[in-house]
């Protein structure tokens, strides 16, 4: 009750304030494409889809596929929903904020055999949208659902010696309980995707409940990733078998870190290496940043086409360390501002952002990536639009 009372006190303390961006660089947008306007568009637009089916009669999507074929909800459509919600709370829209919200409640009814299954990095995530809502209503049904995703996250998979539980794709059973005996997840397959997908779930937790263990895993299994996977330039292959550094791929590492590390305790052991790592990862991206505010769709080649995605991520991963002190504003704030003004550009009239690479799995071949479909409404692009608008605010 009293989390209840503190948040309804908070909200009528902040409706009387006006909402204003939290980095200078965005404070003079023309009101077309102001932070609260593309925000309200975008979080209409995901409210139209059907989140087990993203995609399906969508007005204005153009994509080779839906995701989730109704079965279980895309990573990216979980993540969509988890940042509208805090978009909304953060521009004190209690009425959008409940209408998200209770897009939710047949998932703890009639709609309970959709939820995700929890053996799977891609799927566990879904934890994240029900930790989202306990923490703006405190509804324990949510708060139950959420920490169950997140716990077994770190508890021993279930199967057959040989097995990969879960469709892990990279360890056996007996690789990922491994995993699990040096203190990671035995979800762990690393693909750089995963840190995010592992973080965001973790943090929610953490956010929760103030336990320390949650945040603490998600950092522990983030260094490992860094220390196996990250270049010397700060930068990621897609894989060991395929050198590229695809624009998506990093930007789940880009947008994973300031996640981590807005969370994590000044005291921890793996702060100043993470910290160390993404600002590294920062200042090679700036680099590659093109004269339009857009990355490439693999990021270090100037002949590959503009992607909406990877540049919609690293904004918001700019975004981020400027507004926790991280990174200058003056040099990283603009750069946020020159990809939102080429991004808010690619918007249709349903607010479906265009160039966005369709799910792509790694191949080494430069032909692969230069050639991926491009979409139009993607949830991976309107996921990454989506974190700008909240971190912004």
């Amino acid at each position: 009750m009293k989390l209840k009372v503190s948040i309804l006190a908070v909200s009528l303390l902040c409706a009387s304030c006006a909402t204003q961006p939290a980095l200078n660089s965005f404070k003079d947008l023309p009101e077309d494409i102001s932070v609260e306007t593309i925000g309200n568009r975008v979080v209409e637009q995901f409210l139209a889809s059907d989140p087990l089916n993203y995609g399906n009669n969508l007005p204005g999507y153009q994509a080779p596929y839906t995701y989730g074929g109704g079965k279980e909800m895309n990573y990216a459509v979980v993540s969509l929903w988890v940042n509208a919600i805090e978009f909304a709370r953060r521009s004190h829209n209690k009425e959008l904020e409940n209408r998200l919200i209770d897009s939710f409640e047949p998932f703890f009814g009639e709609k309970k055999s959709k939820c995700n299954r929890d053996n799977h990095v891609d799927f566990s995530i879904f934890g994240a949208i029900p930790l989202e809502i306990y923490l703006m209503n405190g509804d324990k049904r949510a708060l139950e659902m959420g920490l169950r995703y997140a716990d077994h996250q770190w508890e021993d998979p279930t199967g057959e010696p040989g097995e990969e539980v879960g469709g892990n794709g990279n360890f056996p059973i007996e690789g990922q309980r491994e995993f699990l005996a040096n203190g990671y997840s035995p979800q762990t397959r690393l693909w750089i995707d995963d840190m995010y997908m592992i973080t965001v779930l973790q943090a929610q937790a953490y956010r929760a409940t103030g336990d320390r263990k949650y945040i603490d895993r998600a950092a522990r299994e983030m260094k490992m990733y860094m220390d196996k996977l990250q270049r010397d330039n700060g930068l990621f292959y897609h894989a060991a078998e395929a050198p590229y550094f695809w624009g998506r791929g990093n930007g789940w590492m880009a947008a994973g870190l300031p996640m981590l590390l807005a969370y994590l305790p000044k005291d921890s052991e793996y702060r100043p290496s993470l910290m160390e790592a993404y600002q590294k990862m920062m200042k090679t991206l700036l680099a590659y940043q093109h004269e339009n505010g857009m990355w490439g769709q693999v990021i270090d080649d100037p002949e590959f086409w503009d992607e909406s995605s990877c540049s919609a991520m690293f904004a918001y991963a700019f975004i981020e360390g400027v507004r926790h002190g991280w990174l200058d504003e003056a040099t990283y704030g603009s750069a946020a501002r020159r990809a939102w003004v080429s991004l808010c550009g690619k918007l249709d009239q349903y607010a479906n952002i265009a160039d966005v690479c369709i799910g792509t799995n790694r191949k080494d071949s430069r032909e692969w990536y230069m050639n991926r479909p491009r979409a139009i409404g993607d949830p991976h692009g309107q996921m990454a639009m989506m974190w700008i608008c909240s971190a912004l605010l």
